[in-house]
């Protein structure tokens, strides 16, 4: 337990510092040029946001989560500190969020500054967001400076810090003593991913889904390289009806360990729920052969060969499961 505990602080201390977070947003590096974005604002107008002469804190941020909305509140206050420097905010919400939910959560907050959609995910993907909210810094340069993701209690003193070494107004070793003080704070969060994970599996057996998520976030961000976190992530968004999103946590997971019974059975059931039956059937057949414990992946298969109206082929999986359940298995 306790090198679990030293670990996690050295991770958490590493993904503080701006020059060792190698891959922001999976899919923009720290160091590199921040891709312009083509957004949204409320009123459905199309908007083009570009980089250069100014620092941005870019938020990527989910409706009607408590992290999300704590972090729109934050940034509220950074900004009107630093206003006269010339800091801008670019909140960005979730993909495929309609303007009137978005509104709706807005409500009270009295920003100010500007919130943009992303009806079509595009910015999202083409960011790779994984976790909301997830929050850069881009330089006057253009350049991705500083990458955060979710919120802890320390985030806007932060990218508060992070805005002011832009600025000139505070240095880099500051920051850097800055950021360790605060990754030790967070160390004694750390040892909670845990905890976390326990109560997500929890809640996830017990049907939750939804209340499980996240707790299983949560410790998916405590524990970057907790593989059962994702995986419980995976078919909590598959009972939850997200099948496109339960399958990029799949994808993770086999990404890092490409032969996990787990994540392929995750991988064919998404496949299925998102209408691409023969490809999922291939994929639930080869699972179903790899996985020690085959009882969800038969039923699955059943369920697949029944949607596409082969009914003796669905009996024979639905057997096979019933099958190795008498046998003890799962």
């Amino acid at each position: 337990m306790l090198k679990f505990m030293i670990l996690l602080g050295l991770m958490l201390l590493v993904s503080l510092h701006p020059l060792q977070s190698s891959h922001a947003f999976r899919s923009v590096s720290v160091g590199s040029a921040a891709p312009p974005v083509a957004v949204k604002d409320l009123g459905g107008k199309e908007i083009r946001l570009a980089f250069g002469q100014r620092p941005v804190v870019l938020l990527f941020w989910r409706t009607n989560q408590n992290f999300s909305l704590e972090a729109l509140k934050d940034l509220e206050q950074v900004r009107r500190e630093l206003s006269s420097k010339g800091v801008e905010v670019f909140a960005i919400a979730e993909g495929g969020i309609p303007a009137a939910a978005v509104e709706g959560t807005l409500k009270g907050l009295h920003l100010s500054y500007h919130v943009y959609l992303d009806p079509q995910r595009k910015i999202e993907e083409e960011y790779g967001v994984i976790v909301f909210p997830s929050t850069g810094i881009v330089g006057p340069d253009g350049r991705l400076k500083f990458y955060l993701p979710s919120r802890n209690s320390n985030y806007r003193e932060i990218i508060l810090g992070r805005l002011k070494v832009e600025l000139g107004l505070l240095g880099e070793k500051e920051f850097e003593q800055q950021m360790k003080k605060i990754g030790e704070e967070l160390g004694g969060e750390g040892v909670r991913a845990d905890e976390h994970l326990k109560v997500g599996l929890r809640l996830a057996r017990e049907g939750k889904s939804k209340e499980a998520l996240p707790e299983l976030k949560q410790a998916a961000i405590l524990g970057p390289d907790l593989i059962d976190a994702r995986l419980a992530m995976g078919f909590a968004y598959l009972d939850s009806g997200e099948a496109e999103v339960a399958q990029r946590e799949f994808e993770w997971v086999l990404k890092r360990h490409p032969a996990s019974p787990s994540a392929r059975l995750g991988i064919g059931i998404s496949t299925v729920r998102l209408g691409n039956l023969d490809k999922g059937i291939e994929i639930l057949k080869e699972a179903v052969q790899i996985n020690p414990d085959p009882v969800q992946g038969y039923y699955e298969l059943g369920r697949a060969y029944e949607k596409k109206g082969d009914l003796q082929q669905a009996m024979h999986a639905y057997g096979w499961a019933v099958r190795k359940l008498l046998q003890g298995r799962r």
